[in-house]
């Protein structure tokens, strides 16, 4: 258990070997980076954290608690360490609590493309995490999941790529599923928008505290 969050920590595949690697490979330069992922209740918010960090699939998942993975990447040649919330929807939240808000540095919001009421919750979540972190600009992606359904979609690609035009953020339609490729992708955009982010605010107070120096 992470006493500062009160969120548990935890191996996707029951042995902790996901955790491993991550003690013994060097940190990035700017520290870890904290992703959420977000979303209903079904729209395989599980099934893509998993499916990103093991390459399996997992069809059903029973989860009654928030789940914390730390793992590394490596973009753009840079290794960067990261820990990946996978929230559960309590009360029809999303997952967007206040302490899931504060802690996170970027959101993944997730919706099937199965469900119109998973895709117009993005909105709302969208909104709450900008009043939450009190800034014009968070680092988040839009994400439609099951794009192996098409014949029971109820949402269009485009209506998703519009929604993500709108917030200023990525977009992209996967299937946790079918294709790891996909989600791998997405999780790399978002971990690097996340980077850059953190590059420019840290930049920017280099400038400011700078010129208070001098």
């Amino acid at each position: 258990m992470n006493s500062s969050t009160g969120l548990a920590e935890t191996s996707p595949t029951g042995s902790g070997s996901t955790l491993r690697p991550y003690l013994r490979r060097k940190k990035s330069s700017l520290g870890e980076t904290k992703i959420a992922v977000v979303g209903a209740s079904g729209v395989g918010k599980s099934a893509l954290a998993v499916r990103f960090l093991t390459k399996r699939f997992i069809g059903e998942y029973d989860q009654s608690n928030d789940a914390k993975y730390k793992c590394t990447t490596n973009i753009d040649g840079e290794t960067v360490a990261f820990e990946l919330l996978d929230t559960r929807c309590n009360n029809d939240d999303n997952g967007t609590r206040d302490d899931v808000l504060r802690w996170a540095d970027g959101f993944m919001l997730v919706y099937s493309v199965t469900s119109r009421k998973s895709f117009d919750a993005l909105t709302e979540i969208q909104k709450k995490i900008e009043e939450t972190k009190k800034a014009g600009h968070v680092p988040i992606s839009v994400v439609g999941n099951k794009s192996d359904l098409a014949h029971i979609r109820q949402v269009t690609q485009d209506e998703g790529s519009k929604l993500a035009t709108e917030f200023g953020c990525s977009f992209q339609e996967v299937s946790a599923s079918e294709d790891v490729v996909a989600v791998t992708e997405a999780f790399h955009v978002l971990c690097k928008e996340v980077v850059e982010f953190k590059r420019r605010s840290r930049t920017f107070l280099d400038r400011v505290f700078g010129l208070k120096k001098s």
